[in-house]
């Protein structure tokens, strides 16, 4: 069985517990009611919404001599992991290859899809430990580990490790 971690995952698993819905006994009534005409099946509510306001804007015009230098991304490695690529990418892309990779994906709202990231692909050929909060350790057998870093502020975007069989 493989094992799969990824700290967007886990972030969002959390954040969960901690939303609560009122029941339809417990909501008061709307001051403004919805239009009948609107509840028609098919029909299409036309309100004008705003343009989303990413947190991480579309940067997808600048060149590889505007962004953080590749070098400086991953700064230097523990013994025994294996840089084994790294490449620049829209993250619609590295979203896209992630989902083929992983199978589910937890996207972030907050980065535009035409925003570009360093991928970085790094070998764990003897394995890894990942530290819980719990103060234990999980650990990885061999495992191909992927980071998706933005490539303007250099901000850690997602980490994912895969155990490979």
């Amino acid at each position: 069985m493989k094992k799969v971690l990824s700290t967007s995952a886990l972030v969002v698993c959390f954040g969960l517990g901690l939303v609560y819905a009122a029941t339809a006994s417990q909501q008061e009534p709307k001051q403004n009611p919805r239009p009948p005409e609107l509840d028609k099946p098919g029909e299409i509510e036309t309100t004008s919404k705003p343009k989303p306001n990413y947190l991480f804007p579309d940067n997808s015009n600048k060149t590889e001599a505007q962004l953080i230098k590749k070098e400086n991304v991953i700064g230097q490695l523990k013994k025994d992991l294996k840089l084994k690529q790294i490449k620049l990418a829209k993250y619609s892309e590295y979203l896209e290859n992630k989902k083929q990779r992983v199978g589910d994906i937890i996207e972030n709202l907050q980065v535009h899809p035409k925003r570009l990231v360093w991928v970085v692909e790094i070998d764990a050929p003897l394995g890894v430990e990942v530290p819980q909060k719990n103060g234990q350790f999980v650990k990885f057998r061999k495992s191909s580990i992927i980071i998706a870093v933005d490539a303007e502020t250099g901000q850690k975007f997602d980490t994912d490790i895969v155990e490979i069989p």
